[in-house]
């Protein structure tokens, strides 16, 4: 069953930019190569200005967005695009640690199981 990941991040002011950046060049490719859909990263439109970001991001299963999180190895049958993409990915969540003051992690399952999410096991 798919799963949708709320997360928040507090971020030093001055750095979306740089943070949506990182995320776009170097995290994301590679969580996208491992089955996940980057749903999006929002701002606070409504109720004055915040230094927080929120991503969504979709997995296959809460099995898929265990397997994924930043501390777990790569699988030994991980795609020829997720190896290549791994490095990088480390590297640029190295980085965007460096802009993180805070971060939360909400774990949402969908009412709706009718939407398709674009997700893949992987």
């Amino acid at each position: 069953m798919t799963v949708l990941v709320q997360r928040s991040f507090t971020i030093e002011r001055g750095m979306l930019g740089e943070f949506e950046r990182l995320s776009r060049e170097g995290v994301w490719p590679y969580m996208e190569a491992r089955g996940c859909k980057i749903v999006g990263l929002f701002t606070n439109m409504h109720g004055g200005p915040s230094n927080e970001v929120i991503l969504l991001t979709a997995y296959d299963s809460m099995a898929h967005w265990e397997a994924t999180r930043d501390d777990a190895p790569l699988p030994a049958d991980a795609s020829e695009e997720a190896r290549r993409l791994h490095p990088a990915y480390l590297e640029a969540l190295r980085e965007r640690r460096k802009l993180v003051q805070v971060t939360s992690t909400r774990v949402l399952q969908p009412c709706t199981g009718w939407v398709d999410y674009g997700t893949q096991p992987g």
